[in-house]
């Protein structure tokens, strides 16, 4: 999934009657349909899988409670009659144990350690719960690695 540096924005604003209006950064979506309340996922997943990418979403009631979160792309079936796919470019490296696990990590957020050496770093839901397995903390300096802890 390619993740673009600015996040497309997807609005969704419901009425006092359930209605509902959507627009994707500032432009309505779907102004020929008649949408409610129920109609947010199945729209917001035709929008991701239409973008291929992560959008922020913003929801705003009509009390003026408003919500806010990032949705990726919902998870697409391989059709089964599909033709291979081209291998993609393989990374390397040595120096393993044998038969020991490696891990490919990506850097999507840093923040500096506290006097004290700890860091506490915040991710979008939706991003956190697609990548909780497998997260570590790498000092790139003291080349440390810590298992991610939950935090409250």
């Amino acid at each position: 999934m390619k993740v673009p540096v600015v996040l497309t924005t997807v609005r969704f604003e419901i009425d006092g009657g359930g209605q509902l209006r959507v627009s994707v950064d500032g432009q309505p979506y779907a102004d020929d349909r008649s949408l409610s309340r129920d109609d947010v996922r199945a729209v917001l997943d035709e929008i991701t899988t239409r973008l291929e990418t992560a959008v922020r979403v913003e929801v705003h009631e009509a009390d003026g409670t408003t919500y806010s979160d990032i949705e990726t792309p919902p998870q697409l079936a391989e059709p089964t009659n599909s033709a291979p796919k081209a291998p993609a470019s393989a990374l390397a490296g040595a120096g393993f144990r044998p038969g020991e696990q490696v891990a490919l990590a990506c850097v999507v957020a840093r923040q500096q350690a506290d006097a004290d050496g700890n860091a506490t770093i915040n991710l979008p839901p939706a991003l956190l719960a697609a990548s909780r397995n497998g997260l570590v903390l790498l000092g790139l300096t003291s080349l440390a690695v810590a298992p991610v802890e939950a935090t409250t």
